[in-house]
């Protein structure tokens, strides 16, 4: 069996989840207060349940997703589950950096902030997802809502689920003919950012600068790029930097990673790690008939989660 970890993107989040996960694991507190010390915030107060404002910006969400990817992660590590590879989503990218050995958590923690910021400074926008619909039906109806504005298809994340982002106009007109014509749902993720379209190349432009400052390691297992899909094994700097550069303003391809990972691995069990299960609910049976877990549970996390890493480990034993 090819255990793969997969990590969420910043839509993946809810109140309160980092404190809940900061006492489910004594370990977790303590990586809660180092990074209040790396970033010299009190995160403990800012992302309690009853804060309003826990993910009023861009750069608060990336954190508390990060940050709860990572403890998650650090949960099923400290219980002796270890994954063979790892993917993950957009902002889950770099939990997936972390995990393969590219980043220290340190560096990638400060990196996701200073992302956010970026982030924040961009242009404004939309984001919706799409489903369900084949992506050759979606780029024909966004070619015909560009004449109101930029639109385009920006995460290509399963067979019949894709999201478009753009300039609002035309991403309204482009929910508006699907809604008509196709009967078709559409969920905004985010009613103020484009991201991962054309839109935000100054953002990634920006950003660049800030990744020419990291220092990158050699992975200890493959990395997998949203922006191509494919498994690269000995990247060097200049690579992630380009990658993750582009990442900011070109589209995500997930259901290509994905693909190419059963491809090379077909005895694979995808286990999602991270709050929520939106990655675990998007490789459905229509798509791939693979072995799926999710480490998140809205009311018995620490039963849900000790099923999982039993699950894992008779299914390792067995194996």
């Amino acid at each position: 069996m090819t255990t793969v970890f997969m990590f969420p993107g910043q839509n993946s989040r809810y109140p309160g989840m980092l404190p809940k996960l900061a006492g489910l694991h004594p370990r977790n507190g303590e990586l809660l207060a180092e990074a209040c010390g790396i970033l010299n915030r009190d995160l403990f107060t800012h992302y309690r349940a009853d804060n309003k404002d826990a993910y009023s910006n861009n750069r608060d969400v990336q954190l508390g997703v990060f940050l709860a990817n990572h403890m998650f992660l650090r949960i099923m590590e400290d219980s002796g589950v270890r994954a063979d590879l790892s993917c993950g989503l957009s902002l889950g990218e770099w939990n997936h950096l972390v995990h393969i050995g590219a980043l220290s958590f340190e560096d990638a923690l400060r990196t996701v902030e200073q992302r956010g910021m970026a982030y924040d400074r961009g242009p404004r926008g939309a984001m919706a997802s799409i489903f369900p619909l084949e992506l050759e039906e979606l780029q024909a109806v966004v070619e015909r809502a560009n004449c109101t504005g930029l639109v385009e298809v920006v995460n290509l994340n399963a067979p019949r689920q894709n999201v478009v982002a753009g300039e609002v106009s035309a991403v309204d007109e482009t929910i508006r003919i699907l809604d008509e014509e196709f009967f078709c749902e559409a969920v905004f993720i985010d009613r103020q950012l484009p991201m991962h379209s054309s839109l935000f190349e100054p953002v990634g432009r920006e950003f660049s600068e800030v990744l020419r400052k990291l220092t990158f390691h050699t992975p200890r297992i493959p990395y997998l790029p949203n922006r191509t899909g494919e498994l690269l094994f000995s990247p060097d700097k200049d690579t992630f930097v380009e990658l993750l550069t582009s990442h900011v303003y070109r589209p995500t391809l997930w259901r290509k990673s994905i693909d190419t990972i059963v491809d090379r691995h077909p005895d694979a069990t995808f286990v999602e790690v991270g709050p929520k299960a939106v990655l675990h609910n998007m490789l459905d049976k229509k798509w791939h008939r693979k072995p799926r877990l999710h480490t998140d549970s809205a009311e018995v996390t620490a039963e849900h989660l000790r099923s999982v890493i039993d699950n894992l480990r008779f299914t390792t034993r067995a194996n």
